[in-house]
C-alpha cells in the first residue's frame, strides 16, 4: 500500500470511529431518558399501592423504599 492509499484508510477508521462514538453517545443518553421514565412509573406504582393498601386497611410496608 501506498502512503496515500494509508492515509485514505486513517480518514475512512476515524470517521467511523466518530460515527461510533456518536452513536454511543446517543445511546447513553436514550438510555438515561429511559431509567429516569422507568423511576418514575415505579414511584407511581409504590404510591397507587400505598393508597390502594390504605384504603383497605392493610398496611403495606414501605418503609426504606421496599414493597
Amino acid at each position: 500500500m501506498t502512503v496515500k492509499q494509508n492515509h485514505e484508510r486513517i480518514v475512512r477508521l476515524e470517521d467511523d470511529v466518530q460515527e461510533i462514538q456518536d452513536r454511543l453517545t446517543s445511546l447513553e443518553m436514550k438510555h438515561i431518558d429511559l431509567m429516569a421514565r422507568l423511576d418514575t412509573i415505579a414511584s407511581g406504582v409504590k404510591v397507587i399501592l400505598a393508597i390502594v393498601g390504605a384504603s383497605l386497611g392493610i398496611d403495606v410496608g414501605i418503609e426504606g423504599g421496599m414493597i
